[in-house]
């Protein structure tokens, strides 16, 4: 039983003994909590009434600030101390010294317990799922989380079972040492815990400069989450105040307050109890994380309009009763998950500050509310029922935008490696990110400098301009070449003419910079220009045509005579800049004079011609042009020039899409194709994502995928998009079975063909993460199957978190059974035993020219199967009739007289 449900859950065997632990851990706390719950809300009922509880709430909210001060203050000085531990030992402080004052001083007491146990108490709970939260990611807390709150709901049960059994025979007194030594366990357990599961190290919260206040008003999805937290205690303080308002009428004797408290937990917890290892779970992975979450508001919303419409206070117990269920059996485990998204170094700073402050202040906001309308309005009670209804809407609201910015969060993670221009222009408008770049534009490492320079190409502030002008005085090139390419970029003048000294530098990069910046930012570019191409210096005149290319407004320094005279050179450098002039000359396309330039014997020559054509595209041309594609040499310029066409160039290229010119102009044919990118273009390559041909689908998706980031816009329909990634997942699982089943054999020959189906499944799953990038945004899908392809449960978890946000459930769960999938028993693993060459077979079947190839290689381990009966198409690759016939003659040397037979043997 217990490996059914480690296998269910996930886990791995060294990870059941930490299961148990915390769930021990947790049933301990929640049996302390309970008891104190017990103890406090009947002390005070019975010494101050339930109208004092408004007050109570601000005290609590009060007191919850001084002991998360405390604990910060603790944790600056002394680095040593770890805030858990801490709580815990003041606790026990805490526990013991009321323990002592209760038979000494009831009255106040009952208040300093009431307190203590809404406060210092709830950040021991808050420090439990900081730790689950190290231990656990977040596709594992799904899973996990539901036990641990199942284990803290015994524990619950057990507290309650004995406030209410023990009360009339320890008495109060006795519950409160109760309480005290359940501390002390917990703090043994944590320690037990600690020592086979080391926690991550906090370096991060060392060196971070953020405050906590800085953390949580720098991110749009903190403040969306506490908004969120805090509407969810003001409900639940609402639904509390008015069953304790119902029962303190109910049972005015003390002593029977206490005891029906307990029965009241007791049932309580059990039912939540049921529903938790029932229903919670399930519920969690079968309608999402959003959906389950908002379970808690709409059944708030509904019994308080129960109650509006006047019906008995019965109505108030029942609604107590679902709130906690719900509260602390999804609500408990889905806002701990939601945790997961915030960075962990943050997280470990804020989670036990916001659980504590947002309750405790929420609770002081509903104290001064129900204050200001009880005392000071005098309104009844349907008027907090009807606050109530208002606030649960509201929360719910609030729920459907959190669970939006959870799901971006991990979108944010996962594009970490992408920054767009429109990015790095808005950091620059931040005065801290600023001051970094001008902290590292005076910095030594040169690395450093040119990247801060490149972020300070948005720059316009007046600080971070002059220090760009400083770095045109740095030794290095790349440097000064950099700190020019930014003044450019920022449109700032040369006021000094430090630019214009450096058009004599004796470093290329640095010169053509500083071209650059005189041509497009100083004054007389016509003039400068026409200096410049005056220039012996062949590098020179050349930079000046590559920035006229760039910007054609300095085009009006060229004359006919100046192009035709360089064209007509017998020296290539000087047709080269002919070339290059082309497609900058004013005037009529000159059609005839390309061509020949396209047609020249040097390599260069014709490649100046390609760059002007991409400048200036000739359709008549094409013709021209077409044959370079596959060209090793000329093949990048080619593809520009022929996408310059544009349109027109769709229809030939839809000729080598077919096959016309071999592989090599397929390719060139989809990369073309994907430079276009117009809808005609998007048609004509459409096709190859169905195609039978593995590579040439891969092909396909690759050349879509590119003309989705460059349009920013969807390439496909949703529902082909999720049809095509479905089919490619089928193969990635399908590939997945032979490559586990051979990963035993120690033949070179098998394990290549196991390497080959492990690379086959991964291509496989490439191509279903790009055929959804035809519709979803592309960056963090392709951040996603990067953390697929490491195969570590830490880094694949944030990827199938976003996943399971942004694809319908359908769609979803076939991956998620493919990388959630629990640990497989002995059966399971039996059914995949199969012969060797049953998985020659299967790789020979397949589509994939490679994995024949591997199959036949392989074949020579399973001299039983006979290669002559297996089909070969007439057009097979040249790689498998190689192989075959390397095969054929070592197999016909093994069937020779004398050879000694062979029986196959199982996977």
């Amino acid at each position: 039983m217990l490996a059914g449900i480690t296998r269910r859950l996930g886990l791995d065997p060294r990870e059941v003994g930490t299961l148990a632990l915390m769930g021990a851990l947790i049933s301990v706390l929640f049996c302390g909590y309970t008891i104190a719950k017990v103890l406090r809300d009947a002390l005070f009922i019975s010494e101050f009434g339930a109208l004092a509880l408004p007050y109570a709430y601000i005290a609590v909210a009060l007191g919850s600030v001084a002991f998360v001060w405390l604990e910060a203050t603790v944790a600056r000085r002394y680095a040593r101390i770890d805030p858990m531990h801490f709580n815990q030992m003041l606790a026990i402080l805490i526990g013991t010294t009321l323990a002592f004052a209760y038979s000494h001083a009831r009255h106040w007491t009952a208040a300093a317990l009431y307190v203590w146990t809404g406060s210092q108490v709830l950040l021991l709970l808050s420090h439990f799922w900081v730790l689950a939260l190290d231990i656990w990611d977040s596709r594992k807390a799904r899973l996990v989380f539901p036990v641990l709150s199942g284990f803290g709901l015994l524990g619950g049960l057990l507290g309650g079972g004995l406030a209410a059994w023990l009360t009339s025979g320890i008495r109060r007194e006795g519950l409160i040492w109760l309480m005290t030594i359940l501390l002390i366990a917990a703090h043994l357990l944590t320690r037990i815990i600690e020592l086979q599961h080391r926690r991550h190290p906090r370096l991060a919260e060392a060196q971070s400069t953020l405050s906590r206040w800085d953390i949580l008003r720098r991110s749009k999805y903190i403040k969306i989450f506490v908004v969120g937290l805090a509407l969810a205690v003001v409900v639940s303080t609402l639904v509390d105040f008015q069953f304790k308002f119902f029962i303190q009428r109910l049972y005015p004797d003390p002593h029977r307050l206490t005891e029906f408290l307990g029965l009241f937990y007791v049932v309580l917890n059990t039912l939540a109890l049921l529903f938790q290892f029932g229903f919670a779970g399930w519920l969690l992975n079968r309608i999402g994380l959003g959906a389950s979450t908002g379970l808690q508001p709409t059944t708030v919303l509904a019994f308080a309009v129960w109650m509006i419409l006047g019906s008995g206070g019965w109505v108030i117990v029942a609604m107590r009763w679902v709130q906690g269920v719900v509260f602390q059996t999804l609500g408990k485990s889905s806002g701990e998950i939601y945790f997961a998204a915030i960075r962990p170094s943050e997280r470990r700073r804020i989670k036990p500050a916001i659980d504590t402050l947002v309750e405790r202040w929420s609770d002081a906001a509903v104290g001064l509310l129900l204050l200001f309308m009880l005392h000071a309005l005098r309104l009844p009670m349907v008027a907090i029922a009807s606050a109530t209804a208002v606030l649960a809407a509201t929360w719910l609201v609030v729920l459907i935008r959190l669970d939006r910015q959870y799901g971006k969060a991990f979108e944010l993670a996962l594009s970490k490696r992408w920054i767009e221009p429109e990015e790095a222009a808005e950091m620059m408008r931040i005065p801290s990110s600023r001051r970094t770049v001008l902290d590292a534009l005076r910095d030594p490492d040169e690395r450093r400098v040119v990247l801060a320079l490149q972020l300070a190409e948005s720059a316009r502030d007046r600080s971070t301009i002059a220090a760009v002008r400083e770095c045109l005085r740095r030794p290095s090139p790349a440097v000064r070449a950099a700190a020019i390419q930014a003044l450019e970029a920022a449109g700032a003048r040369d006021p000094e003419g430090e630019i214009d000294a450096l058009l004599q530098d004796p470093n290329e990069a640095v010169r053509r910079a500083a071209i650059s910046y005189r041509l497009t930012r100083g004054r007389g570019p016509i003039d400068a220009a026409r200096a410049l191409l005056s220039s012996d210096d062949l590098a020179t005149r050349r930079h000046v045509l590559e920035v006229m290319l760039d910007h054609p407004h300095a085009g009006g320094a060229l004359t006919p005579e100046w192009v035709e005279a360089r064209r007509a050179s017998s020296r290539p450098e000087e047709r080269q800049l002919g070339a290059l002039a082309l497609g900058v000359l004013p005037g009529r396309p000159p059609i005839d004079a390309m061509r020949a330039l396209l047609g020249d014997r040097d390599t260069e020559v014709r490649r100046a011609a390609l760059q002007s054509m991409a400048r200036r595209p000739i359709r008549a041309l094409l013709d021209a042009v077409l044959p370079m594609l596959p060209d090793a040499d000329l093949g990048h310029e080619a593809r520009q020039a022929v996408a310059a066409i544009g349109t027109p160039a769709v229809r030939p290229l839809q000729d080598w899409l077919r096959g016309l010119h071999g592989p090599a102009g397929q390719s060139a044919a989809a990369r073309t194709l994907a430079r276009i990118g117009s809808r005609r273009a998007i048609d004509a390559l459409i096709p190859l994502t169905r195609h039978r041909d593995v590579w040439l689908r891969h092909l396909g998706f690759q050349a879509l995928v590119q003309v989705r980031v460059d349009t920013h816009q969807p390439v496909m329909s949703k529902r082909t998009a999720h049809r095509l990634f479905l089919r490619e997942l089928d193969d990635y699982r399908r590939w997945q079975v032979p490559s586990r089943a051979l990963a035993s054999y120690e033949m070179p020959e098998v394990k290549l063909l196991a390497e080959s189906f492990q690379e086959t499944g991964e291509m496989a799953l490439e191509r279903g993460l790009q055929a959804l990038s035809c519709w979803y945004e592309p960056r963090p899908l392709l951040g996603a199957l990067d953390r697929l392809r490491t195969r570590d449960p830490d880094a694949i978890a944030p990827a199938l978190e976003y996943l399971s946000h942004r694809l319908p459930r359908l769609v979803f769960r076939p991956l998620g059974l493919a990388f959630e999938r629990p640990k497989e028993s002995p059966e399971e693993t039996a059914k995949e035993v199969q012969p060797l060459g049953h998985w020659i077979r299967v790789a020979w079947e397949s589509e994939d020219v490679w994995l024949r190839a591997c199959a036949v290689r392989a074949s020579r381990h399973d001299p039983s199967i006979d290669l002559r009966t297996l089909p070969l198409e007439d057009d097979a690759p040249e790689i498998v009739r190689r192989e075959l016939s390397a095969r054929y003659e070592t197999q016909a040397r093994r069937s020779a007289p004398g050879s000694p037979r062979w029986e196959p043997s199982p996977c």
